[in-house]
């Protein structure tokens, strides 16, 4: 099946997301759900026994149990969460181009190279994060003098918009790295340069699923925060109060992680037909008339199976 491309508004954009997400729900949960369990497990193992229970030599291995676990399941969320956006970005590019894509091909095309995904989201957070370094100082000092969260509210607010605006720049690193099998600074500079022209569209993208998540999750945290003063027994359960929080979040994820990507690597196809002719490339390679149009950077076909002999 071939699909046929073309330029689309940010509507058209959103609207074909929510149309292959629906259509492959089963691909793009089952992806979700390995970043989200681990996810889930992180916020089971960050509630930690309390340290004034006493200091005998068995309940001090216990908390030393307790925070080794929380860091190791830290370290698998931070590992699994950039493997697995890599891995919707690549399902949903061979999904809109009218292939065929599985979990085990998309994960496993990306499983052995969670190092350079993970330091590609490294630096992006560290190029669009770097005002908070600003606002985060402010609002500890404000908290140890006692101001209320209400006040604190407008300064991370403030903090957050310039982060905003920098994320636009390397919105599409992902799918760039996912589809054209690029280095994390290479992806960098390709989603800088293709996302020229287009920036506030590809702000809006992320902006609104992202934020219909966002605000999914904190009424969901508030409502269980809310239940803790009337019920007892979720006051005096903290891990009963971490796991229905990750478990609403699990379910959130299922649904928004792949639809955030999805859109983003709409973005991406959106940008590089403008910029560069892309649909006339594949057309012209339907016809058999050049190369395939989606080669990585190696001149590979960007397929699982060529992604398996690819160097990490």
């Amino acid at each position: 099946m071939t699909t046929t491309l073309r330029t689309m508004s940010l509507g058209g954009i959103l609207d074909r997301a929510i149309q292959i997400l629906r259509a492959n729900f089963a691909l793009f949960a089952g992806l979700a759900l390995i970043s989200g369990l681990a996810q889930l497990a992180f916020r089971l193992a960050s509630v930690h026994p309390k340290t004034d229970a006493g200091l005998s030599g068995a309940h001090i291995a216990l908390v030393l149990a307790s925070y080794f676990a929380s860091f190791v399941f830290w370290a698998a969320d931070i590992f699994l969460g950039t493997v697995v956006s890599a891995a919707i970005c690549f399902a949903a590019s061979r999904v809109h181009l009218g292939e065929e894509a599985t979990i085990r091909g998309a994960f496993g095309a990306f499983a052995f190279k969670g190092g350079r995904l993970v330091w590609l989201g490294l630096l992006q957070g560290i190029f669009a994060g770097w005002p908070l370094i600003i606002a985060i100082p402010v609002v500890v000092a404000m908290t140890s003098f006692g101001a209320s969260i209400y006040l604190q509210i407008p300064i991370w607010i403030l903090g957050s918009i310039p982060c905003i605006v920098l994320y636009t720049r390397y919105a599409l690193a992902f799918p760039a790295t996912a589809i054209e099998n690029l280095s994390a600074h290479t992806a960098i500079e390709r989603s800088i340069s293709l996302g020229e022209g287009n920036r506030w569209k590809i702000c809006w993208g992320f902006l609104l699923p992202g934020g219909v998540a966002l605000a999914l999750a904190s009424s969901s945290t508030w409502l269980i925060e809310q239940s803790k003063t009337g019920n007892p027994f979720l006051a005096g359960n903290p891990i009963v109060v971490a796991g229905l929080d990750g478990i609403v979040a699990l379910l959130l994820g299922l649904v928004f992680t792949p639809l955030c990507h999805i859109v983003l690597t709409l973005l991406y196809y959106d940008q590089r037909i403008r910029r560069e002719g892309f649909d006339i490339e594949r057309m012209m390679e339907s016809a058999g008339l050049n190369a395939p149009a989606t080669l990585p950077v190696d001149g590979s076909p960007a397929t699982p199976a060529a992604e398996e002999k690819l160097p990490a």
